[in-house]
């Protein structure tokens, strides 16, 4: 029964390998019913996305929001619920970063505001202006507080202290930057030194008399209140090399990151400004910069398996910084803090001018150049547990008996109106003492398995080919194959039959993955019908097409080749 004789045409039999195997595997690994033939799988062709890759990606159900002009400047509040301030033309707006609707709308503006910040509890706003003006306001009563009106020109960048709600610092076009004391209302020191715009400004983390600024002189200055007698005055100079945009301190104080032109700075501040690495990873210029103390998915040290709780420190505790650049070229570009190398990329439709993520990094907004503010959330869990800000966040009930969304709470009632009521109980399973009866499903089989099931392979080749599926001919080729029936299924065939094998050989021979399969499957023809090329104009024609896509391909890997060779050196020298 397994392994069937026939007679060879000298009238000697012997057995078929091919078939004994296969029925051998028939009586081995089912009872006797014909597997379908799985369609055949390959390797995926894009670079297996990595853990970063995927929690980046998971900043999903973007809103666009439309602002009244390009939006400047974005800012998270650093207590919960991290409201977002956007700058836009003479308007900020406070934004609830999980509704992502507008909070409180400031427009007490005579002209452009600029660099619109929270302070760290969000109960008050600091705005620079156009006309050179300082303002802070209550995010409560929208009250004007305290207004600050020394500076000259516009003031295009202001801070709170991270040490102090009374300390404001602003950068301005005048060449000045200057600290505020806000309980006095007047202007604590004042420092001279740049010679062009000044246009950023940042806190150190730890040091509360210490300021860096940025400057369209390509320079970027480290301040220091209590030189000069307490006056204040330049610690430190830092050459850019091009137009400073942005300025940020990096975790710990110790370094500083500047971008500008197209490039991005890291200094090493503690010894004596040393520049640490230049990056070049935009098209265009880099117009700001964010630094998020645990932005990233939490590190995996190695051993963890082991050391990992001898350590004291466990995998909720690690913090993963990370370094955001945005561009004029559009594109969101995230940086590890270890090697400084671009572990994402994100691309927005226009030119992004400001980048901020919350402090618990669920949310991520972007602001454009052609008046579009983007905030991305997190739809998967936090840390911790903690319910992220996807479908089920931070919704508000609408009325009595329902949950978020205007969604009930508890399970729907069973009836007719889900599909639920007609597959109930199928998958219930069976009590201890059940009498259990299995249903056999008929598995419908395609065109290609009826005939690979009674041993037709040239029925089976063809009916492949009419489906024209390449991954199913391939798994059809390769079942023929091992069952030794290539040249059966190949034989006997006119012009008319023999085209169809050529025309799907021609298509898909460049094809790396089917180019090892029809090569032997083009040498078979030729095997056995070399005597007879040229009786049909059709065949040759196709013979001529697969003979100048094989010579086309092998020419492309010859000067793939010779450009990898040029540009083997290159990649070399820039990555020194």
């Amino acid at each position: 029964l397994y392994a069937r004789q026939y007679r060879t045409p000298r009238g000697t039999s012997r057995r078929t390998p091919g078939l004994a195997r296969s029925f051998a595997m028939a009586a081995t690994d089912h009872d006797g019913t014909y597997l379908k033939l799985p369609v055949k799988r390959y390797a995926p062709r894009s670079i297996r996305e990595t853990a970063e890759g995927r929690y980046w990606r998971a900043y999903k159900s973007p809103a666009l929001l439309n602002q009244v002009s390009q939006v400047t400047s974005v800012a998270f509040a650093e207590a919960y619920p991290h409201h977002l301030a956007v700058t836009s033309s003479a308007r900020v707006t406070v934004y609830n970063s999980k509704s992502r609707r507008p909070h409180k709308t400031f427009q007490r503006f005579k002209d452009v505001a600029y660099s619109g910040v929270l302070r760290a509890d969000g109960k008050a706003l600091a705005v620079g202006g156009q006309q050179g003006w300082v303002q802070l306001f209550d995010t409560s009563s929208r009250a004007v507080l305290r207004k600050f009106t020394l500076h000259t020109r516009a003031a295009r960048a202001v801070r709170f202290s991270p040490h102090s709600h009374g300390i404001l610092c602003s950068a301005s076009d005048d060449t000045t930057v200057r600290l505020w004391d806000v309980a006095a209302g007047a202007c604590a020191t004042r420092h001279d030194g740049h010679t062009d715009y000044a246009r950023s400004v940042a806190g150190h983390p730890f040091s509360a008399t210490t300021w860096a600024s940025g400057s369209y002189d390509g320079t970027v200055k480290l301040w220091d209140s209590r030189v000069n007698g307490g006056k204040g005055g330049c610690g430190m100079t830092l050459r850019h090399g091009a137009p400073v945009e942005d300025v940020q301190w990096l975790p710990g104080g110790a370094m500083l990151v500047s971008v500008g032109g197209q490039d991005v700075c890291v200094w090493d501040a503690l010894s004596g400004g040393k520049l640490l690495r230049k990056m070049r990873c935009h098209q265009k210029t880099v117009m700001c910069a964010h630094v998020a103390p645990d932005g990233g998915p939490p590190p995996v040290e190695e051993n963890d398996v082991f050391h990992g709780f001898s350590r004291g420190r466990s995998a909720t505790d690690r913090v993963s910084p990370r370094l955001l650049t945005g561009s004029l070229d559009g594109h969101v570009k995230v940086h590890e803090l270890d090697g400084f190398s671009v572990t994402h990329s994100a691309k927005y439709p226009g030119p992004v001018l400001s980048v901020a993520l919350s402090p618990d990094a669920s949310v991520l907004a972007v602001g454009t150049a052609n008046r579009l503010l983007s905030i991305r959330r997190r739809s998967r869990r936090g840390r911790g547990g903690e319910e992220g800000v996807g479908r089920g966040g931070d919704a508000e009930a609408v009325g009595p008996g329902t949950g978020t969304r205007g969604k009930r709470n508890g399970p729907r009632r069973l009836d007719a109106g889900s599909y639920q009521y007609f597959v109930r109980g199928q998958n219930a399973r069976a009590a201890e003492g059940d009498a259990r009866v299995e249903r056999r499903r008929r598995a419908r089989l395609a065109p290609h398995d009826h005939a690979l099931r009674r041993f037709r392979y040239g029925e089976a080749l063809d009916a492949a080919l009419a489906g024209g599926r390449a991954e199913v001919v391939a798994a059809v080729l390769e079942e023929i194959a091992r069952r030794g029936g290539l040249k059966t299924a190949l034989a006997g065939r006119d012009a008319a039959g023999l085209e169809p094998v050529l025309r799907f050989v021609a298509r898909h021979v460049a094809n790396p993955r089917h180019s090892r399969q029809l090569a032997g499957v083009t040498a078979r023809v030729l095997d056995i019908y070399g005597g007879e090329i040229g009786a049909s104009t059709k065949v040759d024609n196709a013979l001529r097409r697969i003979r100048d896509r094989v010579a086309h391909q092998i020419k492309l890997q010859g000067q793939l080749a010779a450009l990898g060779g040029v540009a083997a050196p290159l990649l070399a020298a820039g990555s020194r």
